[in-house]
């Protein structure tokens, strides 16, 4: 009986010590009626719909040369993404919708370059960059998200809230060799309000 008493003890007291933390991540957030549907802008395609919708973007065939040759250093193939959002009157007491991104939800983060998207296929020493309207790098691995106003047309119950998104997606070497293949990627994303 002690020796099922002793191995009851220690067993518990291993769970116990699973259980240990060390710090404590608390969350915040508040889910609302907002939701805003986007539709194509200037050389953009979209599909689906509110919550499910894509952005086609084909960054085509790139030379190694636009990436700097064999040295890299430079970008390539930057590709205008122009989304018109509407949100009806979903929007109200909302300013900004924030579109951010999920990398690791899709092709991951770049190895050898953190900001960038991996990419999937045979090329080598690429990623993809997106980039915000004055022509920033987003960082992909700290969250950072692109910001546009929402503009309200009408009042009150009429009202309709709006916004203009305009990025820019592009090769960027990695600072590995570069090599010839399909440099494709998938980059989720989600629209946030404040």
């Amino acid at each position: 009986m002690s020796k099922l008493l002793l191995t009851a003890s220690v067993v518990f007291t291993l769970a116990n010590n699973a259980l240990a933390a060390d710090g404590t991540i608390n969350f915040t957030g508040e889910i609302i009626a907002a939701s805003c549907v986007a539709s194509a802008g200037a050389g953009t395609t979209t599909g689906g719909s509110a919550g499910a919708q894509t952005i086609d973007v084909n960054m085509g065939k790139v030379s190694l040369d636009s990436l700097g040759g064999a040295a890299g250093g430079g970008i390539a193939a930057g590709k205008s993404i122009n989304l018109n959002l509407d949100c009806g009157n979903t929007a109200a007491g909302l300013t900004t919708v924030k579109f951010g991104f999920d990398p690791m939800a899709g092709s991951g983060i770049d190895e050898k370059n953190n900001s960038l998207l991996k990419t999937s296929g045979t090329a080598k020493g690429v990623g993809i960059g997106m980039y915000d309207s004055n022509n920033q790098l987003i960082n992909l691995s700290a969250n950072e998200a692109y910001s546009a106003a929402l503009v309200s047309t009408g009042e009150g119950e009429t009202a309709k809230y709006n916004a203009s998104l305009s990025m820019r997606a592009a090769y960027v070497p990695n600072g590995a060799e570069l090599a010839v293949g399909t440099a494709n990627g998938t980059l989720p994303f989600t629209l946030s309000y404040e």
